[in-house]
This record gives C-alpha cells, structure tokens and sequence, in this order.
C-alpha cells in the first residue's frame, strides 16, 4: 500500500477505484451537487420521549444570572467545519465525497491561537458509500489502499488523513439501491458523525491536557461528558417545552437563562443505564432577537456535564458563573457571520481558521467527476 495522504494522492487512489469498478462492469454516472447538512433540528437527537426532567427547579423558568463582570474562564474553544458533495453514482447510489476539519484554539494574552494536539488529524478526508448498495465500487476503494472507518462513528482513529466510510446505519439492514433519496439521507448523516468523531477525538486529546482551571467551549453538543467543558448549541427546530413554558423560553430576555433540565434522550439514555451521558441543560439569551426576525434568534442551549447528579444537588451558582462566562464573550461581536446574534465571537473565530483547509474539495470535486464523466456508462 502506497503512503502519503495528500490529495493529490487521495484523488489518485480514488481514480484507480474508479477505473478498476468500471472494468468489473460498475455503471458509473456523474453529476450531483453539494449536500445540504441537516436542518438544526435533525441534529438534535429524535428519540427518547418527548419530556425533559426539570433538574434545578420544576417548571423550568427564568432565571437572572446576575451581571457579567466581563472575566471569562472559557480558555480554549472548539468548533468543527464539513463541506460534502455528491460527486455521481454507482448505477442508483450516490458517490459522496466529504472533507471535515475540526480544531482547537486557545485564548492566551487575548489573542487567539491554534492548538496542536498530538494524535489528532486537522483533515479528514472521505469517500461515502453503503456497502451493501455498491460493494463491487465499496471492494475498490478498499483495494486502492483507502482504509476502512472502524465501525464506531463517534471513534475517528488518529493518523488517519483518508478514509472510506460505510454509510450503512448502524442498526440497518443494508442499503436499498433503490431508495436514492434515502441513500443519500444516510451519507449526510455519516458525514456529521464524521464531524463529531473528529471533535471528540480533539475533546479527549485536550482532556488530557493539564490546563489549570481553564474551560473548552464547544460548538454544539458536547460530543463526551468532559470535565470543564460547556457545549453551545447556537441554534434548534426543536424546543423541548410546550405551553407556558414555551412562551416563557421565546420571550427570554437578553442576558437572562432559564433553569436547568434535562433533555429527553439523555432522560432515557440514564434510564436505560448510561449515566456517563448525563447532561444539565439551559438555555441562555445572548442578544435581543431583532424585530420582525425568529423569536430563536440569539438564543443558545448550554450543555455541561452532569457530575453533581450522585447529590441531587443542581448548584445554581455553578450555572450561573458559565452564563456570566458566556455573556463576558458578546463582545466583539461575530460579524459579518449571519449567526452572530447565536455565536461567540471566538468560534466563529475557530470556524474562520478551517474554512481554508476545505477550500480545495471544490477543485478535487472537480477533477474526480472529470474522471467519472469519461468512465460512465456501462
């Protein structure tokens, strides 16, 4: 097997793929597009029972958190990026290419830098079939030396710039080489778990670290129950109140949180014996929603481990010095992302750092459906 991981040498490697498919009789078709990543509410975990465990006081309510002093112990911040394209088919089943970057910066003398962590790749790139749908093309890439994901999602292995993942679920049954559309559902969410195993594998690489005091924010859910570090979900489809709860929630005023909760999925995961997973939620508004936009506008759901659970005891205090934490970073703002009113400044500052590293999969994208436009047909 060849070394590197460039891509130079991915498209390589893909290409001699394509070729070897195509003499086994593979119908190759090009075309495709990029794949929307799912709407906020889809990452959101859909299972679990639809009601939340009220943790710090029943109803949740609102809460003042006091005033922000503007000192912040959020040292370090963690944000990941994909962009994900289908590149053709298989005879019925999209071929879908995606490259994630995730990273690490640490605030030190109010600046901003990237952290290198041992272990951990700053790339990934990917090729994304179901292997039960296109085994002759899925056998290929395997023997063009483009080594297979481990089973796990959530587990990225480190060193590993390349990689062929089966966007077969989990607990499926295989692929229907029929179902296009549901085909290509599935590799956007294999594409996501890719995203999130990436970021975990940086979490536990910093976990590790010895940092003082210091906390991680993460962008998003926290992808393992670390110490120290608080996840931002900057925006959800999906409220986890009705009733005179919602309207509680919408009407938040800036600067003030709810009570904490806890969500239904980890409600049932810690049912079903995984108290490791158990998270306190609330949510936190950041910044006024603007006249006439969605009442969801500058609002966030914070997410830490839940360790005082074993006394029962939710700490307030504990809830309300991350949120006084959280509003310290309002300034400056995130402009000119259009999440801005949802979003630190200091992700978004993450976010600009990866964008660089995937701006070359539309030139790859290119060169690679090139090749699958002179092989196609059958």
């Amino acid at each position: 097997m060849r070394s590197g991981g460039s891509t130079a040498d991915f498209v390589d490697r893909l290409k001699e793929a394509f070729q070897a498919a195509r003499r086994s009789g593979v119908r190759l078709s090009a075309g495709g597009g990029q794949l929307e990543p799912e709407l906020p509410g889809e990452t959101e975990h859909p299972r679990g029972g639809d009601a939340v465990e009220a943790f710090e006081a029943d109803p949740v309510t609102e809460r003042h958190p006091g005033d922000p002093d503007g000192s912040s112990r959020l040292a370090y911040f963690l944000d990941g990026v994909q962009v994900t394209y289908e590149l053709g088919r298989a005879g019925t089943v999209p071929i879908v290419l995606a490259t994630v970057a995730a990273a690490v910066a640490q605030r030190r003398e109010r600046r901003l830098h990237r952290m290198e962590l041992d272990g951990a790749p700053q790339i990934l790139r990917a090729l994304v079939l179901p292997r039960s749908g296109a085994r002759r093309l899925f056998e290929a890439v395997l023997e063009a030396g483009i080594p297979l994901l481990p089973g796990d999602p959530g587990r990225i292995p480190a060193g590993a710039p390349m990689v062929l993942a089966d966007s077969t679920p989990q607990q499926g049954t295989g692929a229907d080489p029929a179902d296009y559309a549901g085909l290509k559902q599935q590799a956007r969410a294999k594409v996501r778990s890719l995203r999130e195993g990436l970021e975990r594998l940086l979490l536990e690489r910093w976990s590790a670290l010895e940092t003082g005091g210091d906390w991680i924010a993460v962008d998003g859910q926290l992808p393992l129950p670390a110490e120290r570090a608080v996840g931002i979900a900057k925006s959800s489809g999906k409220l986890f109140f009705g009733g005179e709860q919602a309207r509680m929630l919408l009407e938040l005023g800036a600067g003030r949180r709810t009570t904490a909760f806890v969500p239904p999925w980890q409600v049932a995961r810690a049912a079903a014996g995984h108290p490791e997973d158990e998270r306190a939620s609330w949510y936190v508004r950041l910044m006024p929603a603007p006249d006439g936009a969605d009442a969801m506008e500058g609002l966030v759901r914070l997410e830490i481990r839940r360790t005082f659970a074993v006394s029962r005891d939710p700490r307030p205090e504990e809830m309300d010095e991350i949120t006084r934490w959280l509003l310290a970073e309002r300034v400056p703002l995130a402009r000119p992302d259009p999440r801005w009113a949802s979003m630190i400044y200091p992700i978004h500052h993450v976010e600009k750092m990866l964008k660089p590293l995937v701006a070359d999969q539309r030139r790859t994208r290119a060169r690679l459906e090139r090749l699958i436009a002179n092989l196609q047909g059958g």
